[in-house]
């Protein structure tokens, strides 16, 4: 499995970036390696389904995606979690909390690494460190929508 955790402030209030972050109909536009959306059951909250493509290594793998939890934390932030299941399984927590008038996201994920990945560069560090790459430009992406809007 791999594991990465990454954060970022974004110069927003929590709600509006999880407004934005939240809104399945919206992922693909700053999710690097996310595929439109084919099928999306919910509104982003918990119980919402959603079935995609993502691209690990150059090969696309079908994933469904379910938002397992939304809640308030303590601070006044939201926690979601969400599970994926096909080819690529895992988690991944996003926490969103206040930071003066902004927020700090911080975002967790745990995966698997299909064999069809590794056998594309034989090396499961590489492919671990493009992921981590991409979830890094996931976030700044996720900045950039939330600034500009």
């Amino acid at each position: 499995m791999g594991h990465i955790k990454v954060d970022i402030s974004i110069d927003a209030p929590v709600e509006r970036v999880v407004e934005v972050a939240a809104d399945p109909k919206h992922w693909a536009s700053w999710w690097v390696n996310l595929g439109e959306a084919e099928k999306i059951e919910g509104d982003g909250g918990p119980g919402t389904v959603v079935e995609h493509k993502y691209l690990m290594a150059g090969v696309p793998f079908h994933v469904t995606t379910r938002v397992t939890e939304s809640s308030a934390t303590p601070s006044g932030g939201q926690r979601i979690r969400i599970e994926f299941e096909g080819p690529l399984r895992g988690w991944q927590v996003w926490d969103y909390e206040p930071n003066g008038s902004g927020t700090e996201v911080t975002a967790e994920f745990d995966y698997n690494v299909p064999g069809s990945a590794i056998g594309k560069f034989a090396d499961e560090l590489i492919i671990e460190r493009m992921q981590e790459r991409a979830r890094q430009q996931t976030l700044e992406n996720l900045k950039l929508l939330v600034e500009a809007g």
